[in-house]
């Protein structure tokens, strides 16, 4: 079943999370100023498969038309067309909004795909069945989902085994036979208030203490999960014009509490093995990969999005014949293609497994991280090639209704490109991309949602390309043994 954007509503209307908000428990949380926002774009997301072409596909897993985020690519072709449709999505959302629904059900995709040759065979046909059931519930309910997977930043100096209080992070607390006792938070959780469905999976190296090594799927209502959300950024009244990213595109982030939640046992797919997390991540699951590839697709589409946003601009105020300022758009274009190069290529050197075929880790991770990098400075080239002029635009949409100013406005205003109306849309439009506080937000968000750069860049090197570090040093050894040494 494909939802439209109707049905979700009415859904996480009538069984909203609990929700804490400036002190009180949101009880509507479809009209909420806070979530009204999101919740009207992850509507769109589903209605969004109903009128373009490529969303809706023929998943043979299930023997039925599933959002093409769901369906398990069995060649390149597929993959390719999977890749192509979440280009789709994204340029909808011009490479924001990236906790739409389709990013979960790629996960769920994957452990579907793997859950014989990695959850059953680690974990037993239980944990097996369950992924595989998982899988079949969201092609059949078509559910919202969000994740959850860092624990509070309570000290990084100790693992969370150490803390005082060691059930800060999500842990065990209690084994029952209807299933297993769970108590702790996460310290982001994107798009939890308005959500139907959860997955929470630990990041196991930041402690391999069994307690804490538990991946399951529950619903964002079950008895004792929590939400507390952070300040809201919706725009004020003026709305659209004013702010045309924050009013399409926001997403509210809270912290996850789950107080002594019960986790059915149908409901975990990884259960007390801490040491499997490295086949994972990165081997027979490879599931860095994917959700690395899937940031590389947002992050492409965004790219684009700021080059056009770049050229607007310049080419209205008549430096974009300016050398500096080619220069810089010339860099964001670089970007630009280095992420399409990398979409199309780890496609055509894709890893072909008999249960699914899946993009070149390789590629896809290494771009995945460079952009934690190139992204932020898209950004900078934008208020480096805006300068002044993006911060002395008027207050809102009225200041064009008193025809007095509006006379001075549209004297004043225009640039060699615009009129005075086209430069301040423009110029909001700029200004919420790279100084208002959603934007603000993206490019943190940007900057560490994979996490800690530094360690990801470092990664490359130790983890990603480890296996074929041979490769590159052949290529130097081969020239040193033909190097004469010196007679003695």
């Amino acid at each position: 079943m494909i939802r439209k954007g109707s049905d979700y509503i009415e859904s996480i209307s009538k069984n909203p999370p609990v929700t804490y908000y400036e002190g009180e428990v949101v009880s509507d949380v479809v009209n909420h100023p806070a979530f009204r926002i999101p919740v009207k774009t992850v509507a769109s997301y589903y209605d969004l498969h109903w009128k373009v072409d490529g969303l809706r596909v023929y998943n043979r897993d299930v023997g039925e038309e599933t959002s093409i985020s769901l369906v398990r690519p069995r060649s390149k072709e597929d993959l390719l067309k999977l890749g192509e449709g979440l280009v789709k999505i994204y340029e909808f959302y011009r490479g924001f909004f990236g906790r739409s629904p389709d990013y979960m059900n790629l996960w769920t995709m994957v452990f579907f795909a793997h859950a014989e040759d990695y959850f059953g065979k680690h974990f037993g046909s239980r944990f097996m069945e369950n992924a595989m059931e998982i899988y079949r519930e969201s092609t059949r309910k078509d559910h919202f989902y969000t994740h959850a997977i860092v624990a509070p930043m309570y000290d990084r100096s100790r693992p969370p085994s150490q803390w005082e209080d060691p059930y800060i992070q999500i842990g065990i607390t209690e084994e029952r036979p209807e299933g297993v006792v769970v108590r702790g938070a996460a310290m982001i959780c994107t798009a939890g208030p308005y959500a139907e469905m959860l997955w929470y999976l630990p990041n196991m190296r930041r402690d391999s203490d069994p307690r804490y090594a538990l991946y399951f799927s529950i619903p964002t209502t079950t008895k004792g999960v929590r939400f507390i959300a952070r300040r809201g950024f919706q725009p004020r009244e003026g709305g659209e014009f004013e702010y045309p990213i924050s009013s399409r595109w926001d997403e509210a982030d809270a912290i996850l509490v789950l107080d002594n939640v019960l986790v059915p046992w149908d409901r975990i797919i990884f259960f007390k093995k801490p040491e499997l997390i490295e086949d994972l991540m990165w081997h027979t699951v490879g599931l860095r990969g994917w959700f690395n590839w899937h940031f590389m697709i947002q992050h492409y589409t965004r790219l684009k999005f700021l080059a056009g946003l770049a050229m607007t601009i310049t080419e209205a105020a008549g430096t974009s014949t300016f050398i500096n300022v080619q220069e810089k758009i010339g860099e964001i274009l670089l970007y630009v293609a280095l992420n399409e190069a990398a979409l199309y290529g780890s496609v055509a050197r894709a890893q072909e497994l008999p249960n699914i075929v899946r993009p070149d880790p390789y590629i896809s991770i290494s771009a995945s991280h460079f952009n934690m990098k190139a992204v932020p400075r898209a950004n900078e080239i934008l208020r480096l090639i805006s300068a002044g002029s993006s911060i002395p635009i008027p207050a809102g949409a009225k200041d064009f209704t008193n025809p007095e100013e509006r006379a001075y406005l549209e004297k004043y205003m225009a640039m060699k490109g615009f009129d005075a109306l086209e430069r301040v849309k423009t110029f909001n439009l700029l200004w919420d991309v790279i100084g208002s506080e959603v934007g603000m937000r993206y490019e943190q968000y940007d900057r560490f949602s994979r996490g800690d750069p530094t360690i990801r860049w470092a990664q490359t090197y130790t983890e990603v390309f480890r296996d074929r570090r041979n490769e590159f040093v052949k290529l130097v050894k081969e020239i040193l043994d033909q190097m004469p040494n010196p007679k003695a």
